[in-house]
């Protein structure tokens, strides 16, 4: 009985001891400066200079790229304030 018990308490150390070493360390790696733009508003969108299509076109697909340059900003500007990483 007494043999039997020292068992179990060698046992539950075991277990308890390889469980802490087999936890992979914290990282400590440094964040990425937020940029200046990040706490700036978005720059409002710029009209086309002519009611023609191909002007329309041209405009839109610059606004979708200042678009995602702002929402990226945005969404580190967020990660940034809540401590989430990458």
């Amino acid at each position: 009985m007494r043999s039997r018990q020292r068992l179990v308490i060698a046992l539950a150390a075991t277990l308890m001891m390889t469980s802490c070493a087999s936890s992979p360390p914290p990282v400590t790696a440094l964040q990425r400066p937020l940029l200046a733009a990040a706490l700036q508003l978005c720059p409002p969108p710029d009209l086309p200079p002519d009611s023609e299509v191909d002007d329309v076109a041209a405009t839109l697909m610059d606004l979708y790229g200042l678009y995602g340059l702002c929402a990226g900003m945005h969404a580190d500007l967020v990660r940034a304030v809540e401590g989430t990483p990458r």
